[in-house]
């Protein structure tokens, strides 16, 4: 598992917009520093960290 920080929240997705697109900076690992876009399903805000458990994956992005 990794660490990332949440960058900038993209918007809601999900069929009941359950689900936040986010934009977040990995911050230990191969790819420290890489800001990648993720969709997160618990509450998040600007600047909080979470663990990542596949730093590799990337979100498609909201149409």
């Amino acid at each position: 598992m990794v660490s990332a920080q949440v960058v900038k929240i993209i918007g809601r997705t999900g069929i009941y917009g359950e689900v936040m697109q986010v934009m977040c900076k990995i911050m230990e690992g191969e790819s420290k520093g890489r800001v990648i876009r993720r969709n997160v399903r618990s509450p998040v805000r600007g600047g909080d960290i979470f663990d990542l458990r596949d730093p590799s994956r990337e979100a498609k992005p909201l149409r």
